[in-house]
């Protein structure tokens, strides 16, 4: 370079750093969040769904819930489950079902929160309605808030990509 010419420097509009945080904390993240969330919710569901039995013996272990309610949780609930869950995965009422979903996994939480505080010795009745699955820990609880910690991202930032429910608003 000469004296006279003007120094250049290349240099693009954001920094790099900047542009891979927002790809990670973007819309794309919080579509992977929202489908991985369904899919949990799915396979969440499916023995309780088949066993409503014997998950209402696992809501009983928590001695949280009215004798009163527990039959009609264990039937209900496992069917909210398994519908939220097909429509996190298909992106039909997206908000809605994070929303839901969220609320569900904030209750999960207390309940276990609750269980642990009080040494219940029980499985969480999470994926299996089996009485003798794998007894309840401090994962179980962890493996919750990282799921409602997604849950909230996705309720943020999701822009309905690759849903059904987007799909269907542009041909309206």
């Amino acid at each position: 370079m000469t004296a006279s010419s003007p120094t250049r420097i290349a240099c693009s509009a954001r920094p790099p750093h900047r542009t891979t945080l927002r790809r990670l904390l973007g819309p794309q993240l919080a579509w992977l969040f929202r489908v991985v969330l369904g899919l949990v919710f799915i396979v969440a569901s499916l023995d309780k769904v088949a066993h409503p039995d014997r998950f209402a013996v696992s809501i009983a272990n928590y001695h949280l819930v009215p004798q009163d309610l527990i039959n009609l949780m264990a039937i209900c609930l496992p069917w909210i489950e398994l519908v939220a869950g097909l429509c996190l995965v298909l992106g039909l009422w997206g908000r809605a079902n994070l929303l839901l979903v969220d609320a569900m996994l904030a209750l999960f939480i207390v309940a276990i929160l609750l269980a642990l505080h009080r040494d219940l010795d029980i499985s969480c009745g999470c994926f299996s309605t089996d009485p003798s699955a794998h007894g309840m820990t401090r994962w179980t609880l962890y493996w919750d808030i990282i799921w409602l910690a997604m849950g909230l991202h996705a309720l943020v930032l999701d822009r309905a990509l690759l849903s059904v429910g987007s799909l269907l608003h542009r041909r309206s």
